[in-house]
């Protein structure tokens, strides 16, 4: 089967000469889509046709000039074009004038091969018979072009001149370049292709680790090296030099870089970028968590960081909402224990949030009267008159969300977001794993509240430790309570009444950028204001449910007992609800866990219960207080079902974080760490050349059967010469007082032996 070389695409130029329909016509013109034709004949007529269609024209082609003759002329010689394919020419560009130049020689000769002519034959030149297709088979053209150029001192087979001719059919001009020629360095140099994929494999399994140096990757990539090449690993392994400059080359960073380049751009996702549009309020929210960087004391004086959890509206850029909740991590009593004492925001500040969402923020007295609704940007009389609960309320604007942008954290992710969610009618999208910028304007937000309001603030951390302070912690520090109703305020004063450079007009961009308040004034002129009331029983519903039984004691949940006599008919039931058996659904709030609530669905009802040891607390506490007492009764051995015990701590707790540190007792002073003992000259030991002792030939002493108030009886004076007879000798007792001597004597001698 005869093989041809590749075809030229047709193009169309003012000038060409194109046979179409069986005639020769001259293009004279390109009008957009139109193709202008000059017929060549003297009583032939003009046509203007598609481009598209004139090149789907069967028998349409391209001829070289003007002076083409006509295919009833004679069949025409092969042209210079059709013997010299373009397919890669521009590829032809970046290599230099010698590969350029070898490629201009194996052009023409593999022309030559392929079509009995070389490139630079005039039209209308006959083959050579050595070459002429017609006459030879491609093997002997092949034998005879290698035995030429061997004439000429080019060392060349005819595998060669097949090889080259055969890369020239498939990748045209292109495939008759040297390809060493256009070869770059390797990025992995001389290192071992295994070695590097080893490396990759390391670094990839250490990246989300702690930082370290590059000295790090090399120890651990030589100990893989060691686990999977054995033996050979000593000779791939690179030097530590060669390993340096690896790394520079495979653009892996260690050390200070990583630290710079860890967080900044980590988690950025592949351009195009996409905008966060929305058209009305709450067409589209963001919520997010983060850290405040501000320290503070919780409720029981402990010094602890801030979590902030916050919704924003992107249309206007209203904050809708935003929680304050502390940040620490507990203790543990065991490997296998729970920890208490520990707290971050939680699945119901999120359902808090939501509930906040669609409240208006009321005015504290405290607060200045700039922050108010009447007298600020926002439509106060329109939004009194739809909803009453807007009369005294702070400049911030009560949207209800369409859809919610979240992350996939637990705190949102769980069901009881997403079941209040869809009580309110709220859809909700997650953003993708690890890509902020898919709510990036909560993420933006974030840092203004850290420039315009954490930063101001006491106990302010920075983002790092190059930007902390060295005595953060001995500042005066506010309470949580305290910086949330900072933070509410100036949320309304000095986020919603400030203008945005976002928040422009797009019909007239000369104009000022708004505020928010502004732009949802705005925003209810045109399509109004809707309010959404949330009755007592729509808060119990998005509270977090668990599900208990009720016994004769009542409610056990989160190690305290709940009761009272509205659980009477409820104790030791079934509930009714598939597969829960005697379990019923309680809802419970953990920032105020005095009472719990049943429900019961058979008559849409609720049954409160309060907390039996309430009475010995008798101040308002939550949650974590409640955990850091549990804490603290287990370091001292207690049990967690001792609720009375714990309800004192927490009682406790709570009066020592009211009084404040004590003025009168003094700190008591650390002991001094003294190290090793040291002194200019050596020690001797004072028990050198002592042999040690014979254990084995200590006797035993004898058994002192001796009365005990005998051992501290009045010594017997002994007799002098010339004493009466009567008198006591020595030695001598009363009863067996002599035994006991002599049992004294001899235990003292036995004692006396070494």
């Amino acid at each position: 089967m005869a093989v041809h070389a590749p075809a030229r695409p047709e193009v169309v130029t003012v000038g060409s000469a194109v046979r179409w329909r069986g005639e020769t016509y001259l293009v004279v013109a390109l009008q957009g889509s139109r193709v202008h034709l000059l017929s060549r004949k003297a009583d032939g007529e003009d046509a203007v046709v598609l481009l598209d269609e004139l090149h789907r024209s069967p028998g349409f082609r391209v001829l070289d000039g003007p002076d083409t003759p006509d295919a009833d002329d004679g069949p025409a010689p092969p042209s210079v074009s059709e013997r010299r394919p373009l397919g890669g020419a521009d590829l032809l560009e970046g290599l230099s004038k010698e590969a350029r130049k070898e490629v201009d020689f194996w052009l023409d000769h593999v022309l030559e091969v392929h079509t009995g002519l070389p490139g630079f034959a005039a039209p209308g030149t006959a083959p050579r018979p050595c070459y002429d297709p017609g006459r030879t088979t491609l093997r002997d053209r092949y034998a005879t072009k290698a035995a030429e150029l061997r004439a000429a001192h080019h060392q060349v087979s005819a595998a060669t001149v097949e090889r080259k001719r055969l890369a020239w059919l498939e990748q045209g001009v292109w495939g008759l370049v040297d390809k060493r020629r256009v070869r770059g360095p390797s990025r992995h140099g001389r290192v071992d292709e295994q070695v590097v994929k080893l490396l990759r494999k390391v670094h990839k399994r250490h990246e989300k680790k702690s930082i370290g140096t590059r000295s790090r990757l090399f120890e651990l990539l030589r100990r893989a090296c060691v686990r999977k090449f054995k033996k050979k690993a000593e000779k791939l392994m690179p030097s530590r030099a060669t390993f340096y400059r690896l790394l520079d080359r495979l653009g892996i960073v260690c050390g200070k870089q990583a630290a710079a380049r860890r967080g900044d751009g980590s988690h950025r996702p592949e351009p195009p970028f996409t905008l966060a549009m929305a058209t009305a309020p709450g067409e589209q929210v963001q919520i997010d968590t983060t850290s405040l960087d501000v320290l503070a004391l919780d409720e029981t004086g402990r010094v602890v960081s801030l979590e902030l959890t916050a919704a924003i509206d992107v249309v206007s850029r209203s904050v809708l909402a935003a929680v304050i909740r502390p940040k620490s991590s507990g203790t543990k009593t065991g490997s296998s224990s729970r920890r208490h004492g520990g707290r971050a925001t939680k699945a119901v500040d999120a359902l808090l949030l939501l509930a906040e969402m669609c409240t208006p923020q009321p005015m504290r007295p405290h607060w200045s009267l700039k922050a108010a609704a009447q007298g600020s940007d926002l439509p106060y009389a329109q939004l009194v008159e739809a909803d009453e609960r807007m009369e005294g309320a702070a400049a911030r604007p009560v949207i209800i969300p369409e859809m919610i942008v979240m992350d996939n954290g637990k705190v949102f992710a769980g069901r009881a977001f997403m079941d209040a969610c869809a009580r309110l009618g709220i859809s909700v999208r997650p953003a993708c794993a690890n890509s902020p910028t898919h709510k990036a304007i909560i993420e933006r937000t974030f840092g203004s509240f850290k420039t315009g309001f954490s930063q101001f603030l006491p106990g302010y951390t920075g983002k790092d430790l190059t930007h902390r302070g060295k005595n953060v912690t001995k500042e005066r520090l506010w309470r949580i309570d305290q910086i949330n109703d900072f933070l509410q305020q100036w949320i309304a004063l000095g986020w919603q009444q400030r203008p945005h450079s976002e928040l422009r007009n797009p019909f007239l961009p000369s104009m000022p950028p708004r505020t928010p308040n502004q732009v949802f004034a705005a925003h209810v002129a045109s399509s109004g204001y809707v309010p959404l009331r949330l009755s007592a029983e729509d808060r119990l519903r998005l509270l977090p449910t668990a599900w208990v039984q009720v016994t004769d004691k009542g409610i056990r949940l989160n190690n305290r007992t709940y009761d009272s006599r509205a659980l009477n008919g409820y104790r030791n039931a079934r509930s009714g609800w598939p597969g829960k058996g005697q379990r019923w659904p309680v809802r419970y709030h953990p920032h105020q866990p005095e009472k719990v609530w049943l429900e019961d669905h058979r008559n849409n009802t609720w049954a409160e219960a309060d907390f039996v040891y309430q009475r010995l607390i008798g101040d308002a506490w939550n949650e974590h207080v409640w955990d850091q007492a549990t804490a603290a009764h287990l370091e001292k051995g207690g049990h967690t079902r001792d609720e009375t015990a714990i309800a004192r701590l927490v009682r406790s707790l709570l009066e020592c974080a009211g009084r404040g540190p004590s003025c009168t007792t003094a700190p008591e002073l650390a002991p001094v760490e003294r190290g090793m003992q040291v002194s200019p000259a050596p020690v001797q030991d004072p028990y050198r050349g002592i042999p040690a002792p014979a254990y084995h030939s200590v006797p035993r002493l004898p058994v002192m059967d001796v009365d005990p108030r005998q051992l501290c009886a009045p010594a017997v004076p002994l007799a002098l010469p010339g004493s009466p007879s009567g008198a006591p000798q020595p030695g001598e007792g009363r009863g067996h007082d002599s035994a006991s001597a002599s049992a004294s004597a001899s235990a003292s001698a036995s004692a006396e032996q070494p």
